[in-house]
């Protein structure tokens, strides 16, 4: 049975023995104090709303809020309920009328209704109130609602008014006021780990079982709040960085270990005090002056300071709180003293670039006259005339490694420029200074590799013929000759998008020309990107070998477009191409088909794959024949 239920029964079964003898004096006993009485429950219930409301107002959680103001639907008397935050910031509003908030909670007394203001408080601190509107009933509207108590007022038997007091004390007073005690214990001692005992289903008991789920919605938000405090301070402890933030008098809020550390203090030391109490005059008032141009500047504000014998580059700027206004400069700064030390190194670095250059440059001009008079001399004899094609696919094969050479150095100039950009704007950082290193040292490696294969080339065509090339034989192990031929290409396809895996393993010995198979997969490479994989930005070529009966087979595949069946039978005749006037000559499957015929004693093939793709099978004996070249 409900608590309204058993009150009812009780005052009306005391009521009726004396309501005529005493109906005139309760009622001006109702008209004199229904009016505090009212005030008194309208404060009750303020305070219970109120602590309720707590956790919402600390989070801002307006819906939170809204939901428990709209608990005030069990009050129908209750017709105004507003929730403000700081400065009188309205946060939530319950009005089953429809009637507006004041801009400012004030409590008030009219004649039909009654106004209270209640404090909401965490720890001690007011974060917003709580105004609760109730309207007044009239005298003939209250009558029937107290008609039980008209009956237990007028009571002539004693023990049945010690028996409703008991049963009122027993059933509502007594929880009541359970209540009323956790509610100071919680607010005095911050401990939300209490609960109040609940027994049987009335709303007594409902409103102790609300209360207990309050008080555990704000223990696990509390243990939240001090657990992400934990995290964050954590974050900010171990962050490479000093960071620190100050009030605008010059205080320290929060100074993390990377700070405290450079002052041979702790954290907790640096709370509370100013610059010139930690730094020297002078660098107390830079940084002071930093902090308040900080303040002014609409973003943030990057200042470079000394700080004994290290360099730090701090990013300042201001914090605003709900209304705009600056509470606090917050500051970030990192050293850099390293990066300051190698601007020195990297300029020697850029210059040394510099000069390489320019020597590169007198040396493929060198090259490209030696290449002249040899061509000139191999036109001008009579018995190298059915050469004609070859020299001219000779020179194209010279504008490979020399245009790797140009173009390598010409990057490694706009790199070193970026990389002096970064040095002087302070952004340089060591991932990107080795990384700038790493691209040096292959770059390097590209050039030197290129401009000896540029001068192999000038040399060979000094005694080449058609069925006979002079080149340097000797054992070498296939699968590290084509790594080290794709390492030399791979800043040509370090920013294309493009990718070359070699499968070929480091058990195929051979004895034979490793310049020819060189030249050949650099040419078949070539021709994939120029024609298989053009316009494609994630195209990818494989390389495959194995080996039989003393037989080697050199596979290259790539996933492009392929070859048009119509073209298959010609793509290996001198001056061949479909890219005529967009970089293709048409000597270069050539030269392959000549290096692979007359230098490796073996065959070049091209088919096209099932799956899409060009396939290019090089076939030669893991033992070259012998050559008259050999001997000499």
């Amino acid at each position: 049975m409900k608590l309204q239920q058993r009150l009812i029964r009780l005052s009306v079964g005391v009521l009726l023995l004396g309501l005529i003898l005493h109906v005139a004096l309760l009622l001006g006993y109702e008209q004199l104090t229904y009016r505090d009485r009212a005030l008194q429950d309208l404060r009750g219930r303020a305070q219970i709303l109120a602590l309720n409301s707590a956790a919402a107002l600390a989070f801002n959680d307006t819906r939170a809020a809204t939901e428990n103001l709209q608990t005030l639907r069990t009050a129908p008397a209750v017709v105004l309920g507003c929730l403000y935050a700081e400065e009188a910031t309205l946060l939530a509003h319950y009005s089953p009328s429809g009637a507006r908030c004041p801009k400012r909670p004030q409590p008030a007394q009219g004649a039909g209704s009654i106004r209270h203001v209640e404090s909401v408080m965490v720890q001690d601190q007011s974060v917003g109130q709580l105004l609760l509107e109730e309207r007044l009933p009239t005298l003939a509207e209250r009558l029937p609602r107290y008609g039980l108590l008209l009956l237990s007022v007028i009571a002539a038997e004693a023990v049945l008014i010690l028996v409703l007091v008991v049963a009122l004390r027993r059933r509502v007073l007594i929880p009541v006021h359970d209540l009323a005690e956790l509610a100071a214990r919680v607010t005095e001692r911050r401990d939300y780990s209490q609960r109040v005992s609940t027994h049987g289903s009335d709303e007594i008991a409902a409103l102790g079982m609300a209360v207990n789920r309050m008080l555990c919605a704000i223990e696990e938000r509390e243990a939240a709040i001090k657990e992400n405090a934990h995290l964050l301070q954590a974050l900010i402890d171990h962050a490479p960085a000093a960071i620190t933030m100050k009030t605008m008098d010059g205080r320290y809020l929060l100074a993390n270990q990377q700070f405290a550390e450079q002052l041979g203090v702790s954290t907790e030391a640096v709370i509370g005090l100013q610059d010139i109490d930690l730094f020297p005059t002078p660098i107390a008032q830079a940084r002071d002056q930093a902090d308040r141009a900080a303040a002014q500047a609409e973003g943030s504000l990057r200042v470079e300071e000394q700080l004994g014998e290290r360099v730090w580059l701090s990013e300042r700027f201001p914090l605003r709180n709900a209304a705009s206004e600056i509470y606090a400069v917050s500051a970030i700064a990192t050293d850099i003293t390293e990066q300051r030390a190698t601007q020195a190194s990297l300029a020697q670095a850029l210059a040394n670039l510099t000069q390489l250059n320019e020597t590169l440059e007198a040396r493929v001009a060198q090259r490209t006259f030696e290449l002249k008079q040899a061509m000139d001399q191999l036109v001008q004899s009579e018995k190298l005339a059915a050469l004609g094609s070859l020299v001219a696919g000779i020179a194209h094969e010279l504008n490979t490694p020399v245009g790797m050479v140009v173009t390598t150095s010409s990057t490694m100039s706009e790199r070193a420029r970026e990389l002096k950009a970064m040095v002087e704007g302070g952004s340089i950082s060591r991932s990107k200074l080795t990384e700038f290193l790493e691209d040096l040292g292959a770059g390097m490696s590209l050039i030197e590799n290129n401009s000896l294969r540029a001068g192999r080339l000038i040399n060979d065509f000094k005694q080449v013929a058609v069925d006979q090339t002079s080149m340097r034989r000797r054992q070498f192990d296939l699968g590290a000759l084509i790594d080290d031929t794709l390492h030399a290409l791979v800043p040509l396809f370090k920013h294309s998008g493009q990718r070359i895996e070699s499968s070929i393993g480091p058990q195929i010995a051979c004895d034979s020309y490793p310049g020819a198979i060189e030249q050949i997969v650099t040419n078949l490479i070539q021709n994939a990107l120029l024609h298989g994989l053009a316009g494609r930005k994630d195209g990818l070529i494989e390389l495959g070998a194995h080996v039989s009966h003393g037989t080697v087979q050199l596979t290259l595949r790539d996933d492009g477009k392929g070859i048009e069946t119509q073209y298959l039978p010609h793509i290996f005749d001198p001056f061949f191409t479909t890219q005529l006037g967009a970089g293709g000559s048409g000597l270069g499957l050539y030269i392959c088909h000549n290096l692979a015929r007359g230098i490796l004693g073996g065959k070049i093939e091209a088919s096209n794959h099932p799956l899409g793709g060009a396939t290019f099978v090089l076939t030669f004996p893991a033992v070259a024949p012998q050559r008259a070249s050999d001997a000499s």
